[in-house]
């Protein structure tokens, strides 16, 4: 055994209940990990190069409680691992050289309970052991720490002992890959690379350390090794039977200070990297002053690792300069009001600085009594905080609100701002600034309306609660509401709120000013108004006039001929070579000072022409040697890029979503731990190992978009693995759930192509679930409670104070067995009785705060009928239920994550297999709603035709409007599963489903709005019929045969009484292209209705003789030629432009109708498509049909038997899409009646309803001008 030295007063003394040790271990990494394409040069300026950042070893300090006391100190660890040089430090380096951290070689012995186990990441320069004392004092409290010694560069060792130091990776040293683009080569770019690799130490080592106090120091797969050579011996850390030395499975806290709050957060924030498989049950994270820039905006959400956990709790301590710095202040407060109000703290310590949580203050030659204080105050907070016990550690703290006054002025003219208060006292973030959607802001509104501000721009105003209530108390102190402002005036007050809210030491003179200026008219313009608050911020005192407006524009004007000599003379300084330097130059002349106020559009004409009088012509100074793009040949070949590289990847993306991230990460069946190892046992025997997952729905209304990830994750995850998937409808609320509901979640399933492998309902166990119930109460673990639904709210606190229990809680268990049988006998009605299960009051999750397992209900079951007066709850049934059906993996949306809690402690509370829940985000798409309860509203007060009225975003709507279901999931696969929510914009949503038709679609020739078009020079009776592909890069999708007449309509947009230069299709005297007919046309005349003067018919010229030149663009056309039935005329072609007129329709006032868009649908009659259509529609729907036969013959015997879904229902009208060309694309609606779809003839006939829905439009095309 080697001689032990405890903690040394060299770094500072320790004074806790513990004697403090530390060791240090370092881990070879077997296969090196390379994160990022950077690299550096090995060795210096003339080394290899080498991969920057490579996970080859890593290295961590442990802090222990030690067992030996007053043992003599001969040595310890070096404080310093590397010689550090610092210039500025210089003469204290020689000093810090010597300084040693204590080392206890020997073990402590397990106490009576487990050592917590606490994970520490070091900032920037920091080490394992510059944070020597929070850990000795974390330590010395009865914790294990481990201190990680980051190898990525921004410490002082980043390559392997073995290998020569090199103390920082600056950005001068970092040789970046070609491919990365120009504004990814940055330090901060490369600091989150940096993250992903302190992820895989921090990964690594917990793995190791596991192993260690599982196995021993010499036990299977560690790999562990002391930094010296001592023989140790680490029985007492060995776990033995039931006996755990350290908490290495439950209870992690994660520590760090800046860059390592960081990389705490990125921890939190995403899935384990694949190479490792250990996940870390995190329950409590400590951030010490985080440095959050290298996370990627919006910033970390809160994801528990692993997924079966509840959020872990979060204590952020801030110095007062990171909480001044208002931008990276703001945002932490953002990240942070993300968790549960009562699992986060965010504090200031007044006077603390950054260093302050580590031991520079500390150190000989710096030490001072100010430092101690603060150090104390961390270290008093941290401890408490482990504890469970901050709230009573603030109690015997100085606390204050946050306030900030101006010390002086800054050599750069910005104030400097102090927080005010004394050394050592807190302040409690109260988080305001955080997102809200409190009543209180929303009511603001209709004030900001009453300036002048458009409800759209006034729903956005009140958006950040802080800007919010500047404008209100701009607004209000001057009566704006009354001065009768135009909207233009309005945005400036708006903009001026903004501005506001990000400037400190403005007093309220500066502010009058500011708002008289812009009443008066001076200031016209948002960037006028944020110079005139940067211009106060910095000048505080008396006001110059002339100065102020000087500097913000004020009464700015320049002529154009002034503005023109400006930017000739400009060129000519400048060595401008041509309108390839058209850009630099318009932002050039804009940087200088005089110009810094001119008219944009102004100065960019004038260097415009002053390019043209020293270039010449735009076209004159093109490149030589290139060919202008083709009309008609361009897009196809763009379109057939974009559709090869959809279909070459559509099954790697998809492959690749259940292989990496969040689906990668997840358990294999068996490995989700029980209470009892046979009910493992039991499990994989009736599953043969296979995952199993399911989609449990509650048939109380129709399924929307979002519901479309969640059928792709459960039914692909399971399908990939080999395994199978329930369909489950969760049918506990007979009150609302109606039969139609059942028969459309089915058939929407299939729609989208997949097949359940068993249909179940949560009813089918309901003698099973009232069994458990009962079993429940007898193990003391439920009760019946006859609390009011106020009184449950009251007894829980109601989110303002701790739960209590109530008056029932305590009752005899036979008594909770009568009670329950008299619920079940129909003895009580509805919320006069409910069982309630018995979990754990003291918790911090809500979800743990005696839930309702059973209510009573008076409603008739669909399936039961009236034989249950009683009906148990989702947080009572989900659980159970899955374990019935042997849920492998239990997958579901991060809106659960505290449910989590109490889905496992009902599992263990009856010792029943225990499926493993795991939350992904879910998917939401702007511009749109999608509550059942508000959908109904819109269906029963007519603002929409149904629930599958194509504007809305249920999927039965979806499928009216013609989106195809490989487009839907093939938009969900490229939006990958991760625990973030998917906010998607409907734009992107649409893009999706356009590339996808831009491959799968025919095309047929489709007017709009027809214009006769007679052809003077060709016969009465002419007639050719020409043969066309339906997609030109697709030939598999066939031909169509249509007719050229002397008559044919064009869309009437595609002609123009006055001709232009850069306009190419038909106007008088100008010749087009026909898409598809043998030669281009020419206008000759025109007539028009003499009532209205608009024009009717146009008379053309076949230009057919002698070598015409090819015309510049091509149109669409239909002939008329009764004999084959063309036209096809549509009656009602349907266009569909958003419901609603924000992203945001919740945040309308006085509710979310208010934001309805009323002309969200336009009806267009008489438009004609080619006589094409109906062979192609036709075969369209006996394609689909056969499809849905060969889909309902592979279905199973026993889902079969509960198949709600005849094979036709599969196979709508909605079937028959196509992309009318230069149109849109659109789909056959419901609403269509068609004999010849259905029959053997070949046109259209009396009595036929045709109505096409627009599906997407095309994307913007250039030739069409």
């Amino acid at each position: 055994m080697s001689e032990s030295i405890i903690a040394s007063d060299l770094v500072g003394s320790i004074k806790g209940r513990y004697p403090v040790g530390a060791t240090t271990f370092q881990l070879a990494v077997p296969s090196p990990i390379t994160v990022g394409t950077s690299k550096i040069r090995a060795g210096g300026q003339n080394g290899d190069l080498k991969s920057a950042l490579v996970v080859e070893e890593i290295a961590f300090t442990a802090y222990y409680p030690a067992q030996v006391r007053n043992i003599k100190r001969t040595r310890g660890l070096d404080w310093l691992i590397r010689y550090i040089h610092l210039d500025s430090q210089a003469s204290r380096v020689s000093v810090w050289v010597v300084l040693k951290i204590s080392e206890d070689a020997e073990p402590p012995k397990p106490n009576q309970n487990s050592w917590p186990l606490v994970i520490f990441s070091h900032g920037l320069g920091g080490s394992r052991t510059t944070y020597s004392q929070l850990c000795m004092r974390l330590a010395s409290s009865g914790r294990v720490v481990l201190a990680m010694e980051h190898r990525d560069g921004s410490g002082h060792v980043c390559v392997p002992s073995r290998s020569p130091a090199k103390l920082y990776i600056k950005e001068s040293d970092i040789i970046w890959s070609p491919d990365t683009k120009d504004e990814e080569r940055t330090m901060l770019s490369f600091r989150g690379d940096q993250l992903t690799f302190r992820q895989h130490e921090i990964y690594l080592a917990y793995a190791a350390f596991s192993k260690l106090v599982k196995y021993g120091y010499e036990g299977p797969g560690n790999g562990l090794q002391l930094t010296d050579a001592s023989k140790i011996d680490w029985d007492s850390w060995t776990q033995k039977d039931d006996v755990v030395p350290i908490q290495c499975d439950d209870n992690i806290a994660l520590a760090g200070h800046s860059f390592g709050g960081a990389t705490v957060f990125s921890i939190l924030s995403t899935d384990p990297p694949s190479s490792e498989s250990t996940p870390i049950p995190v329950n409590k994270a400590l951030i010490l002053d985080p440095w959050i820039e290298p996370i990627c905006s919006p910033g970390p959400s809160p994801v528990p690792s692993p997924r079966d956990r509840p959020l872990p709790r979060l204590l952020v301590i801030n110095s007062e300069g990171f909480t001044l710095w208002k931008d990276h202040f703001e945002r932490l407060v953002g990240v942070v009001g993300v968790w549960e109000p009562a699992g986060r703290r965010l504090l200031t310590i007044v006077r603390s600085k950054h260093i302050s949580f580590s031991d520079f203050p500390l150190l000989p030659l710096t030490i001072k009594k100010k430092a101690h204080i603060v150090m104390d105050i961390i270290s008093k907070l941290s401890l408490a905080f482990l504890d469970g016990s901050i709230d009573n550690a603030l109690d015997d703290i100085r606390t204050r609100k946050m306030e900030i006054k101006i010390v002086g002025i800054k050599k750069d003219g910005r104030p400097s701002r102090q927080l005010v208060g004394d050394i050592g006292d807190v302040i409690v973030q109260g988080l305001s600034m955080a997102p809200t959607s409190d009543a209180s802001v929303d009511s603001l509104i209709p004030l900001f309306k009453s300036i002048g501000l458009t409800q759209s721009k006034a729903a956005e105003a009140s958006k950040n609660p802080k800007s919010a209530g500047v404008l209100r108390d701009v607004i209000v102190t001057h009566g704006l509401a009354d001065v009768g402002l135009d909207e233009k005036q309005a945005v400036l007050f708006a903009a001026l709120a903004g501005q506001l809210i990000k400037v400190e030491g403005m007093g309220e003179s500066e502010r009058d000013y500011v708002v008289k200026a812009i009443l008066e008219g001076k200031l016209k313009s948002v960037d006028q108004v944020t110079a005139a608050t940067k211009y106060l911020e910095s000048n505080p005192g008396p006001i110059d006039d002339n100065e102020f407006n000087k500097y913000c524009g004020v009464g700015f004007t320049i002529t154009a001929e002034e503005l023109l000599s400006s930017a000739i003379r400009y060129i000519e300084d400048s060595t401008v070579a041509g309108w390839a330097n058209l850009g630099p130059t318009i932002s050039g002349l804009k940087a200088t000072p005089e110009l810094r106020w001119a008219n944009p559009l102004e100065m960019k004409n004038a260097v415009e022409k002053a390019f043209t009088e020293k270039f010449g012509t735009r076209e004159v100074g093109k490149p030589k040697g290139k060919e202008p793009k083709k009309e008609g040949s361009a897009k196809p070949k763009a379109a057939a890029t974009e559709t090869a590289s959809l279909a070459s990847t559509s099954t790697n993306t998809r492959k690749s979503v259940f292989e990496e991230g969040f689906l990668g990460a997840l358990h294999k069946p068996g490995e989700n731990t029980q209470i009892h190892p046979h009910l493992r046992e039991q499990h994989l025997a009736s599953t043969n190992g296979l995952v199993f997952t399911r989609f449990p729905p509650e048939p109380n209304g129709f399924l929307h978009i979002g519901h479309s990830k969640a059928i792709f994750v459960n039914f692909g995850y399971a399908a990939h693995h080999g395994g199978k998937c329930y369909l489950r409808y969760d049918d506990t609320n007979p009150e609302k759930e109606e039969a139609r509901y059942f028969e459309s979640i089915l058939e929407t399933v299939r729609w989208l192509g997949y097949e359940p492998w068993k249909i179940t309902y949560s009813s089918d166990y309901f003698d099973q679930l009232y069994d458990l119930a009962v079993e429940l109460i007898k193990r003391d673990k439920a009760y019946v409670c006859h609390c009011s639904q106020e009184e449950i709210k009251a007894n829980r606190g109601e989110k303002v104070s701790a739960p209590k229990a109530c008056a029932h809680r305590a009752r005899p268990v036979e008594e909770s067995l009568i009670e329950f049988e008299k619920m079940k006998n129909g003895h009580y009605r509805p919320k006069e009785a409910n069982l309630r299960m018995k979990q754990d009051l003291t918790d911090g999750n809500p979800q743990m705060w005696d839930l309702t397992a059973y209510r009573v209900l008076d409603a008739t079951h669909h399936r039961t009928g009236d034989k249950w007066k009683i009906y148990p709850t989702y947080d009572f049934t989900h659980c159970l239920v899955d374990s019935f059906e042997n849920i492998s993996h239990s997958l579901c949306t991060v809106e659960f994550i505290a449910s989590r809690q109490s889905y496992e402690w009902l599992c263990d509370a009856l010792e029943v297999y225990k499926p493993r829940q795991s939350e992904y985000g879910r998917l939401n798409v702007q511009g749109t709603v999608m509550s059942k309860r508000k959908i109904l509203t819109l269906v029963n007060e007519n603002y929409v035709n149904g629930w599958d009225d194509p504007r809305l975003y249920t999927l039965i709507a979806l499928r009216r409007r013609g989106i195809p279901p490989g487009a839907i999931k093939s938009f969900v696969s490229t939006l990958g599963v991760s625990t973030a929510a998917s906010n998607i914009q409907v734009a992107r949503f649409e893009q999706t489903v356009r590339q996808y038709l831009e491959g799968t679609a025919p095309r047929l020739l489709m007017v709009l709005l027809p214009l006769k078009v007679t052809i003077e020079n060709l016969p009465e009776d002419y007639v050719l019929m020409v043969e066309k592909p339906l997609h030109p890069k697709v030939p598999e999708l066939g031909t169509s045969t249509i007719p050229f007449t002397r008559t044919i309509y064009i869309d009437a947009d595609d002609f123009r009484l006055e001709d232009s230069k850069d306009y190419f299709r038909l106007a008088p005297g100008k010749t087009v292209g026909l898409f598809q007919a043998p030669h281009p046309i020419t206008c000759t005349s025109y007539k028009t209705d003499p009532t209205s003067g608009d024009v009717i018919e146009l008379i053309c010229r076949l230009e057919d003789s002698g070598s015409a030149k090819k015309p510049k663009a091509f149109i669409q056309w239909v002939a008329e030629h009764k004999a084959s039935g063309s036209p096809v005329r549509i009656d009602e072609t349907r266009i569909f432009y958003p419901l609603f007129k924000s992203d945001n329709p919740l945040a309308a006032i006085p509710d979310f109708k208010a934001d309805i868009n009323p002309d969200s649908l336009e009806v267009i009659k008489g438009a004609m498509v080619e006589v094409g259509f109906w062979p192609l529609a036709k075969r369209l729907l006996e394609n689909a049909r056969a499809e849905s036969k060969a889909q309902a013959e592979h279905v199973s015997g026993d889902v079969k038997s509960k198949s709600y879904t005849p094979n036709g229902q599969l196979a709508g009208k909605e079937c028959v899409n196509f992309q009318g060309l230069r149109v849109a694309y659109f789909a056959l609606d419901k609403d269509t009646k068609a004999a010849a779809l259905d029959t053997n003839n070949t046109h259209g006939q009396e009595g036929d309803f045709l109505v096409l829905n627009r599906v997407v439009s095309l994307k913007e095309d250039s030739g069409k001008s």
